[in-house]
């Protein structure tokens, strides 16, 4: 499924009622590169899908949307990543925890494999990497660029404009 909610696209992709991937990107051909889908393809739909895109179009609306009731599949990831995307999922609507924090809680001292592991996940906001920032304040990165970050922590309250 291929929406635009806001100023960037979403897709969103579930198999065997569990999510397979979330992508967010500035252009519809973007996302649907990101994705594998070809231009001439209809995106598939399923009622997990419909139901997390009303979820999602809550969430753009400003209101708290839990999203850990989605089934995520994990088979083909470390558990390193695993870890960290645990316990990112973690991280309350309106909050962030710095990478140093997220390695810590998960036994770790690479808070930079911590980003690593943030970087390539595969469902940003249902894991919400983008509560995930530096220790001295600053954002850090953003697999779909600091713009959408931003976007998403003006939403949940934490950035002002």
């Amino acid at each position: 499924m291929i929406v635009k909610p806001d100023v960037f696209w979403l897709g969103l992709v579930a198999s065997q009622g569990k999510l397979v991937r979330v992508c967010l990107s500035y252009s519809e051909e973007s996302t649907r590169e990101n994705l594998g889908i070809k231009r001439s393809e209809k995106a598939s739909t399923s009622s997990l899908l419909q139901s997390l895109r009303w979820d999602l179009a809550d969430y753009w609306k400003g209101k708290r949307v839990d999203f850990s009731k989605y089934s995520l599949e994990l088979a083909s990831y470390s558990s390193f990543s695993k870890k960290v995307w645990a316990q990112t999922r973690l991280i309350p609507y309106g909050e962030v925890r710095s990478y140093k924090w997220v390695a810590e809680r998960i036994g770790s001292k690479g808070f930079q494999a911590v980003g690593k592991a943030l970087g390539n996940n595969p469902f940003p906001i249902i894991v919400p990497c983008h509560r995930v920032i530096k220790e001295d304040g600053e954002l850090g990165g953003f697999s779909s660029g600091l713009g959408i970050k931003r976007k998403l922590l003006k939403i949940e309250g934490f950035l002002n404009d």
